[in-house]
Formats: C-alpha cells, sequence, structure tokens
C-alpha cells in the first residue's frame, strides 16, 4: 500500500516482533503503537478495523495505514487486506480539502488496488464497490468529460453493478448513493435527475440516517429549481448525532451540509 506523503510511516510491523514487559505504548503514533508479539493477519486486520472506525481522529489513519501496509507485505494478494486497502482510499480521495490532482492520484492508486482484489476473489462485494467509487473519484480529480474520453463510464457501472448484484444494501446504501452521484454527475444528455432522486432515495429507504445521500439530494433538489426541498434536505443532514451508523463518515457530511447551511442566504 502507498502511504499519504503526510502520513508516512516510518517504521513497518513485524510478524515476528518480540513484546516488551513495559507499559502498554502510545496507541495514537503508528511507531509506538507495534502489534502484539505474534500476531498475524487476523490482528493486523482488526487494529486496522478499529482505528477505521475513528480515522478521522488524530493519528488514527496513520495507524490505520502501518497496519494494512504490514499486513499487504506479508500478504500481498489477500482479498481481506486488498479491499481494506481500497476503502482508505476511497476515503482519503474524498476529502473535500484536497486538490483535483491528489484526488485523481489517490482515486487511481485505490482503484488499482480494487481491481487486485476483485481478482482475488470476484464473487465478495467489497472489491467491486471500493474499485467504483475509486474510480469516481479518479473521474472527479480529472474532470468528468475527460474521463468519459478515458471510456470510464462502462467500466464504472461495471464495477458498480457487479457490487448492487451481490448486496445491494452493503454499507448501508452506499451503493444506490454512488449511482444517484453518478446519474448527477453526468454531463447532458446523459445527466438523468430522475434516476438520481430514485437512487438517492433508496439509499434512504436503506439508512435514513445517511447524510452524504441527503446532501447529494440538496444538491440535486438545488440545480433542479426546488431550493427549499434542498434547504430540507441539508437541515436534515446537519441533524443529529453522529455514530449512527459510520461517525467519521457523518461528520464528514454534516460538516459539509453545515457550511453550506452558513452560506444560504434564505436562513
Amino acid at each position: 500500500m502507498t502511504v499519504l506523503p503526510a502520513l508516512a510511516v516510518l517504521a513497518f510491523l513485524t510478524a515476528a516482533e518480540e513484546p516488551k514487559p513495559a507499559a502498554p505504548p502510545d496507541t495514537t503514533s503508528p511507531a509506538a503503537a507495534p502489534a502484539a508479539a505474534g500476531s498475524g493477519l487476523d490482528r493486523l486486520l482488526a487494529e486496522a478495523d478499529a482505528a477505521y472506525e475513528h480515522r478521522d481522529e488524530a493519528g488514527q489513519l496513520a495507524i490505520l495505514e502501518a497496519r494494512l501496509e504490514g499486513a499487504e507485505r506479508d500478504h500481498p494478494n489477500d482479498y481481506a487486506v486488498l479491499w481494506r486497502i481500497a476503502r482508505v482510499y476511497a476515503w482519503t480521495s474524498d476529502d473535500p480539502a484536497i486538490s483535483d490532482n491528489e484526488k485523481s492520484r489517490l482515486g487511481k492508486q485505490g482503484w488499482d488496488v480494487a481491481e487486485r482484489a476483485i481478482a482475488a476473489d470476484p464473487t465478495k462485494v467489497e472489491g467491486w464497490h471500493y474499485c467504483a467509487v475509486n474510480m469516481g473519484q479518479y473521474s472527479l480529480g480529472i474532470g468528468i468529460l475527460k474521463a468519459l474520453a478515458q471510456g470510464i463510464e462502462g467500466k464504472f457501472k461495471d464495477r458498480l453493478s457487479h457490487a448492487e448484484k451481490i448486496d445491494p444494501r452493503f454499507s448501508g446504501g452506499a451503493i444506490p448513493t454512488a449511482w444517484g452521484r453518478f446519474w448527477y454527475k453526468l454531463p447532458w444528455p446523459k445527466y438523468d435527475a430522475r434516476k438520481s432522486e430514485a437512487s438517492l432515495q433508496e439509499a434512504l429507504h436503506i439508512n435514513p440516517d445517511n447524510v452524504r445521500a441527503r446532501v447529494y439530494l440538496a444538491d440535486l433538489y438545488e440545480d433542479e429549481g426546488h431550493k427549499d426541498v434542498a434547504l430540507k434536505q441539508l437541515e436534515k443532514a446537519a441533524a443529529g448525532e453522529p455514530g449512527r451508523y459510520d461517525a467519521p463518515e457523518e461528520r464528514r457530511y454534516q460538516e459539509v451540509a453545515r457550511k453550506r447551511l452558513a452560506h444560504d442566504d434564505r436562513r
């Protein structure tokens, strides 16, 4: 796994590391939080998953990347490792604060890793889903028209359709949310407001707390001239305490909703 430059890990974990009798290490630093001695792949993945649940908190993303990098080094073709790495890229490439160049770079790396996951096990949903998501981030980074010229539309639809066939309710409505944004982001005449709305409403049927789906619906309604309806979706997105399904995801998109509400002159 290629670690983000700003979060590069200086030391790798080793499965054969001997335990130290000293007090438990400070787990806020990846270099100071080695896995327990004799830990195997299951331990590394468990620690990675624990860090993922707090990935927007200080130090946790670096710990997550360190664990997965150690796992990939020893198990380079393991499906469980590869889809988790692709998931990290999906998260980092979706950061609203990064540049388009960084979004495309991270999205392409995540796309490549997800393709490896699909090759390792094409029967499971995660590889297909995170392949489509990273492909989408890459496309947003380089620009939709350029992505269409590269033939990415068909590849995206293929990967996301495979994911949908395996588990349409995966990750609390993530798949119809992705479809909704896909139909919204396409330029005319491919743009389809009805399909976008239907997909996003399906995501909310699966998970009524889906903050991202509500923000995306607000974008759609705003562009379609339904400004008051868009405002209500943003208000719903901003309400509620994170932790109902994925706290970092909820916090990220609640922040997006609140920033838009703060600049709305109708309130």
